[in-house]
């Protein structure tokens, strides 16, 4: 408590006249004013303050100082009765009374209010909120909520909660932290009596704790078979079957796995939870099934089925490049990486040449089968035939006679006759080109001449067919293995015999039907050199080799 005292002083002044003089008088009027005595309460209790004061008949008046504001201050009066404020940890409010005496002199004095903060526990209340219907089964999903509990504190809130299990076969409990606690009904053998407890903290780290108890009940089985979802996977790929999420009431379970219907495929690890295969060589899309035997340590089993749907790869219609080797700036490197992704390897036939179902024989994606004089296939190891089909393309390509003289001593279709670009049809770009001189690059009488050639070879039926033709610039390229850059050539001799050396013209360039529209003239065609890779804008009258192709 502090006492201001303010001494009002009077001074009378008596003057006589005559004679001499009488001595001054002095008086001092003393006004106090005493706020009580310091006081400790409890939150939200009744604050008493009562000030004494003299002389009386003066004015009190009360004001706040400090701490927590209390509304309504100022207030007049001796004596004042106020409710303590609520508050969330120990606090001083502190109060000044001022006292005005009947002739308007002051005095002030203070008094200390400690208030004490009483935290009121949170009130836990549990309820089962799901499932909607009643008793819970396996597989349920199971919610206890606490949504209904509070904070008795006015200003108060709950920050935390903790939920654990307390009794019974353990269950569990993916989040615990939160207001409301789900879980799936577990997998039992009998009726089991489990309890849960959550304690809820509240903003001024007080803390309660509630029980609920919770009667599980027993399942009609003693294991759970899961195979996932039904799948969807393409041609080539690798599908898992997945059975190691399973439930049962013993601690470890086998499985074995086997197909029941759809194209035949090569199970792995059959006799494990977790199996796999790959997708076979298919023509159209189907759907296979496959059953999983799991059996518990009990030697109890049951059984359950996953299907997959398999569709064909997007191959198209045309052969590959030949690339299956992927590289990065400086060697080779596995291909389908992150680093360096989008490689040819990684696309199309070649990238799955290793599982393609083929008719004949070739290398990555290529796929061709030999043929008789008749156009009747041949075994793949045959060293004597006459021509080929691309079973991608469908196209049946020429195969040159092996070279026997000199020019123009030579056969109809040896390897070493070339020929200039003529042609008198109507894909001739508006330019026939340039007749060359008979025998001079080929065995004809007539000419040299791309046009006198294909006429000559369908006079003779050659391999059971009589509408052979020049290649397209694309039918020319699809035979291209493009994986052989920096080789002699880019063609398969196993499939293509008799290439010519490339030291007789300095060059393997081929033509194809199709006139270059480069420049401002129409006297070029294209050539696709079989050494390089190169397409070239090539003069007509130039002489280059020629493979004939035909359409069955």
């Amino acid at each position: 408590m502090k006492k201001v005292a303010i001494l009002a002083l009077l001074v009378a002044n008596i003057t006589a006249c005559g004679g001499g003089s009488d001595s001054d008088t002095n008086k001092e009027v003393s006004v106090s004013v005493n706020a009580g005595s310091d006081q400790v309460i409890d939150e939200k209790s009744i604050i008493n303050l009562t000030a004494i004061a003299a002389p009386a008949e003066g004015v009190f008046t009360w004001t706040q100082k400090s701490g927590p504001i209390i509304a309504g201050f100022p207030l007049e009066g001796a004596t004042q009765s106020i409710t303590a404020p609520e508050v969330k940890q120990n606090s001083q409010l502190t109060f000044q009374v001022q006292y005005k005496s009947p002739d308007n002199t002051t005095a002030i004095d203070e008094v200390v209010v400690i208030v004490n903060s009483i935290n009121q526990l949170p009130t836990v209340i549990i309820e089962q909120t799901a499932p909607t219907q009643l008793p819970s089964k396996y597989a349920d999903v199971i919610t206890l909520s606490s949504v209904k509990s509070v904070d008795p504190d006015t200003n108060g809130s709950l920050v935390n909660y903790q939920w654990e299990q307390t009794k019974g076969t353990e269950v569990n409990l993916p989040i615990t932290n939160q207001a409301d606690l789900s879980f799936s009904h577990p997998l039992l053998d009998e009726n089991t009596q489990t309890q849960f407890s959550l304690t809820i903290t509240d903003d001024e780290n007080g803390s309660q704790t509630n029980y609920f108890d919770l009667l599980l009940f027993k399942t009609d089985k003693v294991i759970e078979v899961d195979t996932g979802v039904t799948q969807t996977a393409n041609e080539f790929e690798t599908v898992l079957l997945d059975a190691s999420k399973s439930q049962t009431l013993t601690p470890s379970f086998s499985c074995v796995w086997s197909q029941t219907s759809g194209t035949s495929v090569n199970l792995i690890q059959a006799d494990e939870c977790i199996s796999h295969f790959s997708v076979p060589d298919i023509d159209a899309t189907e759907q296979l099934l496959f059953t999983v035997i799991v059996k518990d340590e009990k030697n109890r089993t049951a059984s359950g089925v996953t299907r997959v749907n398999i569709k064909t790869f997007a191959l198209g219609i045309g052969n590959d490049s030949g690339m299956t080797d992927c590289f990065d700036e400086l060697q080779k490197i596995d291909c389908n990486g992150n680093d360096f992704p989008g490689q040819d390897a990684d696309f199309g036939r070649d990238s799955v040449a290793q599982h393609l179902d083929k008719a004949g024989f070739g290398e990555s994606g290529f796929d061709f089968t030999k043929l008789d004089e008749f156009a009747d296939e041949l075994p793949n190891d045959t060293n004597a035939f006459s021509c080929v089909r691309d079973n991608v393309t469908g196209l049946i390509w020429e195969v040159k006679q092996a070279n026997t003289g000199t020019i123009p001593n030579a056969q109809l279709r040896e390897g070493q006759n070339h020929y200039t670009w003529f042609y008198s049809g109507s894909a001739n770009g508006g330019v026939e080109g340039t007749k060359g001189a008979a025998q001079s690059t080929c065995t004809s009488s007539l000419d040299c001449g791309l046009e006198t050639y294909v006429n000559e070879v369908n006079a003779t039926n050659y391999c059971g067919g009589n509408n052979w033709r020049v290649p397209s610039y694309n039918e020319l390229m699809s035979i291209m293995d493009l994986s052989k850059q920096g080789q002699a050539h880019l063609l398969n001799t196993e499939v293509f015999p008799n290439i010519p050396v490339q030291t007789q013209l300095n060059h393997l360039r081929y033509w194809t039907l199709e006139t270059s529209a480069d420049g401002q003239s129409l006297s070029f065609a294209w050539v696709l050199d079989m050494q390089t890779g190169n397409d070239i804008a090539y003069p007509k009258s130039n002489t280059a080799y020629l493979r004939l192709v035909r359409t069955p």
